[in-house]
Parts: C-alpha cells; sequence; structure tokens
C-alpha cells in the first residue's frame, strides 16, 4: 500500500501591457457598400480612416497565488502468479486563483446596472461583500483508477492488460494571471455598433479614451442604451469546475520467437469540462438579428463586450485501436513499428498545438452544437516505423574483425525512423461576418455539396471544390460543419548513418550524418481557408526539402 499527499502553493507577480499603444482593426464592410465597391478592403478602410475596432490595455503588476492539494492512496495486488491488480483512487484541487491587493472583478449578469437600466454590474473584489475569490472552489475531485495485468491461461508469453482512471485538468489549461483586472488597469473597446456600417470613431478625430480614474461601483464602465460603450467585461465564472477525462486501455501482447513482441490495443480518452479559450456572451440572440441590429439589442449593451475567461464547457471524445511490433535489440538490429487507427472529436480549442485549421472554436453562441466535429488534431491513420541496424563488420561484430578493410568499413550503423499519416481537417470561414450578431466566432461558410475532391484531383491550385461554399445569406449563420475538409498528409522517411572511432579506452569520436526527408516528399500545408479572400483553395506552403547534416562528437 502506497499513500501520499502533495501540498504546493504557486505565486506569481506579473504585469500585462500587450497593446499599450492601442490596436486598430479595419475591416471589408465600410468599404464593401453599395457605390464603393462590391467586395471591400481592409487596407483602404484604413486609408479612409474608418475603423471597425479599437482595443487597449495596460495592466500594473498583479501579486497572484493559489494551491494545489492532493493526495492518494494505491495499492498492487498479486492475486496470484498469473494475476495482478492495481487500484486506488486519487484527490485533488486547484483553490482559485487570489489576488494579495483584491485587485480582481467579478460579473453578475442578473442584477440591474443603474446606468442603462439592463441587467449586468461589474463587481470587485471585497468591495461592497463582494467575495474575494473569483469563483467556489471545487473540493469534489476525487479519481479512482484501476488496472490488471493477467497471463492468459498461464502462459508466459501472452499478456493480457487493462485499465481506467480518472484524471483532473489544470484548471485553465491556459495561462491566466492577468485576467479579470478591469477597474486597475487601463482598458478600453471600441466596436461599430453594427458591425462596420458606423465607425465607432474616425482616425481624424483621435481616439476617445482616456486613462482618468473611475469610481469602482455598480455604475463602472457602463453607458446608457444607445451611447457607444468602451468597456469589455471579462470575468470568471462562478460555478466553474474542474475539467476531468476518463481514459480506458485494453490490449493484448504475445512475445514471438528471437525477441519479438506483438500488441494490439484499445485506448479511449473521454474528456469533460475542458477549459476552453475566451467566450463571448454578449451576442445578439437569432430572433432579434435582422438589418436595424445593433448595439442596443445586445444582452449587455452597455457593454462593448462580455466574455467568460476560459469557460470549462469543451467536450472531447478520443477513440483508437493501435496495433504493435517491436523486436528488441539483439544481434546488432531493433524495430519498432505502430499503426493507429483513431478519431477524435471535440468542441474547444487545441490550445495552440494544432495540426489543422477550424478558425476558432466558436461560432454561433446560442448553437454550441455546430461547433462539435473533428478535431483540429483528428488524425484517422498513422504508421511509425523506427530502427537501427549495426552492419556486421567491425571490432566485436561478425566479420572484418581486423585489418586494413575493417578499418574502412566497420562499426558502422544505420537508423531510420518513418511516419506516415492522414491529412488533418480544416474549417471554411468567410472573410466578412455579415451575421450583425457581434458573434462569438467567426461566421463560417455555407456548403452546397460535399467539397472534397479525389486524390487525383487535387492540385495546389485546387485542394478542394471552392465552388461548393457560398457567402450565408445576411443575418445568417452558415451551415457547414466544423473541419469538414482534410488537408494533406505527412509521410516523412529520415534516415542516419554512424561511425564510432575509438582513440582509447575513455575517448572516441562519433561521424553522424543525417539525411532528413531523403525521398524529397512535398507534405503539403494547409490550403487557404478564407471565402472570397486570395489564395482561397490554394496550398501557399510546404514541408522543407531534403536536409542533409554531417556532424562529429567527441565523447570521453
Amino acid at each position: 500500500m502506497k499513500l501520499g499527499a502533495d501540498f504546493r502553493r504557486s505565486q506569481i507577480t506579473d504585469q500585462l501591457r500587450q497593446s499599450v499603444s492601442g490596436n486598430f482593426t479595419f475591416s471589408v464592410l465600410p468599404t464593401g457598400l453599395p457605390g464603393l465597391g462590391a467586395s471591400g478592403n481592409g487596407l483602404a478602410s484604413m486609408l479612409l480612416g474608418f475603423p471597425t475596432a479599437y482595443s487597449t490595455r495596460d495592466t500594473p503588476a498583479l501579486r497572484r497565488s493559489s494551491w494545489y492539494l492532493s493526495g492518494f492512496a494505491q495499492d498492487d495486488w498479486a492475486i496470484t502468479k498469473n494475476l495482478t491488480l492495481n487500484f486506488g483512487v486519487r484527490w485533488e484541487v486547484d483553490t482559485p486563483i487570489r489576488d494579495a491587493d483584491n485587485r480582481m472583478n467579478g460579473f453578475d449578469p442578473l442584477q440591474i446596472n443603474p446606468v442603462s437600466s439592463t441587467p449586468g454590474v461589474v463587481k470587485f473584489a471585497g468591495v461592497n461583500d463582494w467575495r474575494v475569490q473569483p469563483y467556489a472552489t471545487d473540493w469534489n475531485n476525487f479519481a479512482p483508477r484501476f488496472g490488471f495485468a493477467w497471463r492468459a491461461f498461464g502462459s508466459p508469453r501472452t499478456v493480457l492488460r487493462g485499465g481506467y482512471g480518472i484524471f483532473y485538468a489544470h484548471p485553465f489549461d491556459h495561462g491566466a494571471p492577468t485576467s479579470a483586472s478591469l477597474g486597475y488597469e487601463i482598458s478600453a473597446a471600441l466596436n461599430s455598433p453594427d458591425n462596420g456600417i458606423t465607425a465607432p470613431f474616425y482616425l481624424r478625430d483621435g481616439v476617445p479614451v482616456s486613462a482618468s480614474a473611475t469610481k469602482l461601483d455598480d455604475s463602472f464602465g457602463a453607458v446608457r442604451v444607445g451611447q457607444n460603450p468602451t468597456t469589455a467585461i471579462t470575468f470568471f465564472e462562478t460555478n466553474r469546475r474542474a475539467g476531468y477525462a476518463q481514459q480506458f486501455n485494453l490490449s493484448i501482447q504475445r512475445e514471438l520467437a528471437n525477441g519479438m513482441i506483438v500488441e494490439i490495443s484499445y485506448l479511449a480518452n473521454l474528456a469533460r469540462k475542458l477549459s476552453g479559450t475566451n467566450l463571448s456572451i454578449n451576442q445578439i440572440r437569432p430572433e432579434r438579428l435582422g438589418p436595424t441590429a445593433s448595439q442596443r439589442d445586445r444582452p449587455f449593451p452597455q457593454f462593448s463586450d462580455v466574455s467568460v475567461v476560459f469557460p470549462n464547457l469543451g467536450v472531447s471524445a478520443y477513440h483508437g485501436g493501435v496495433a504493435r511490433i517491436e523486436k528488441r535489440f539483439s544481434n546488432g538490429f531493433n524495430l519498432l513499428s505502430t499503426y493507429t487507427f483513431s478519431k477524435f472529436l471535440n468542441n474547444v480549442d487545441e490550445g495552440g498545438a494544432a495540426l489543422g485549421g477550424e478558425g476558432g472554436p466558436y461560432s454561433n453562441f446560442y448553437n454550441r452544437r455546430a461547433d462539435w466535429g473533428p478535431s483540429e488534431n483528428d488524425v484517422r491513420q498513422r504508421v511509425t516505423l523506427s530502427g537501427v541496424y549495426e552492419l556486421p563488420f567491425g571490432k566485436g561484430r561478425r566479420w572484418l574483425t581486423v585489418g586494413r578493410v575493417h578499418q574502412l568499413v566497420g562499426d558502422w550503423s544505420i537508423g531510420s525512423v518513418i511516419t506516415l499519416q492522414s491529412g488533418a481537417p480544416f474549417t471554411v470561414r468567410t472573410q466578412a461576418n455579415t451575421t450583425n450578431a457581434f458573434s462569438a466566432g467567426a461566421l463560417r461558410a455555407d456548403v452546397l455539396r460535399d467539397p472534397n475532391l479525389s486524390a487525383s484531383g487535387r492540385t495546389v491550385e485546387r485542394w478542394f471544390d471552392t465552388t461548393a461554399f457560398t457567402q450565408p445569406g445576411a443575418f445568417q449563420f452558415g451551415n457547414q460543419g466544423i473541419n469538414i475538409l482534410r488537408a494533406d498528409g505527412r509521410n516523412v522517411v529520415n534516415l542516419s548513418l554512424l561511425r564510432d572511432f575509438r582513440i582509447r579506452e575513455n575517448l572516441r569520436f562519433q561521424f553522424r550524418g543525417e539525411f532528413l526527408n531523403v525521398v524529397n516528399h512535398p507534405d503539403f500545408g494547409v490550403p487557404g481557408a478564407v471565402l472570397g479572400a486570395p489564395g482561397f483553395g490554394v496550398v501557399s506552403s510546404a514541408t522543407p526539402p531534403r536536409q542533409i547534416q554531417l556532424g562529429l562528437r567527441m565523447i570521453f
């Protein structure tokens, strides 16, 4: 029986100055109005001095901290010489971030704002009895685990293994130290009240934002309905919970002759309450969309935006089958090869490590079902092969152990790493968002038919059927499912050539020749996926060509 505990305090003093001079956004819509051109141009909008959005943020040093607490109990029980069980339970909790100076804001979406007479009030830690923690602590994170290993029918060469466990995620899976610090920073966000038809201001008049002190009460940041708001709210949801994953595996392994092992496995990872990127909840409801919809129709019209910081609403599901063959190193040779067939679905971002491109995990806040689909990292099939072969010539090997020929051909080794995998998915989005909804994410295009082309029909100039996509009707969201297209796969063959030159017992030199992408196969990047933009459907990137590296290493 094993017992353990872990108590850890994390603290950071952080300062965020990501947009001290301001960020300006120029859309295609202002120059795409009737009489000014059909499609519009963002550069032309800038030259006219017509921005569609502006934001600035300068956060002072914040002193924030949190605790990680955990404990576990685990036991391994050899019931018989052929069957062993592993079981245990773990408990862990990440306490909410605390600010040493209570410089943190919250948000009450139900309280009536005294300025606008609409719901939504910014709250401040420790002010007017508002809580000092941004959200409640999630104390019930218990994680049971169970596993077994069984020598099937007493055979020493066949083993059946399996396991199940629950594993909790970090509360954010993103860095969030300076989040929710309104009122204690210079922060402003100005947006067009109708998504680009009317300017929030003109460059010739300057930016209407000042750094004057603001009173920290229920009127903070709000304007009367009909006025152009200047404040974007970010806050932590009160009922935040820790994300978790249920992981399963079952495998059968068979030892063959000459050190060979064959294994077939099933793996699954079902995750819930995953942390996603910031989500705007200030989108106009679908039934209110139309040519007259504007800022005043948003749920919180007194603010330019209201976003939940890394909401824990993500869901993912991975199922995979793996076949593996391995030859352990003997007689100068080893080999490891795997084949994986899998399916990976989710509705959350990939945290910056994506193979494909969905253009963001959100689109319509009121229809999150449309955000569920193949992950950007959904690689359906993957083959890997790696191995090392010591040529049987030289000292201690089979042939040519001495002599002049040994000096030339002896002590060489050849290695290889080969990876073959199917393409990652991506989504087509539009150049202009014509919903007029202040939507939670990019607008996805309408799709008329299956846009995927056969392998023989694909070219770098036309990777998919670009005519299968159209701009959704005004004030409507696209009907396209997420990640319905596939980019090019990966075919990587790397080789290495090595030789050791022994100078004396404790000194040797190693020559290394490495041949990356030795077959010089181009693997293309994700094609242009913005409808109406230059390069739509065109592949404009590829993996590097063949590369040869030579090196000399001294080992002593």
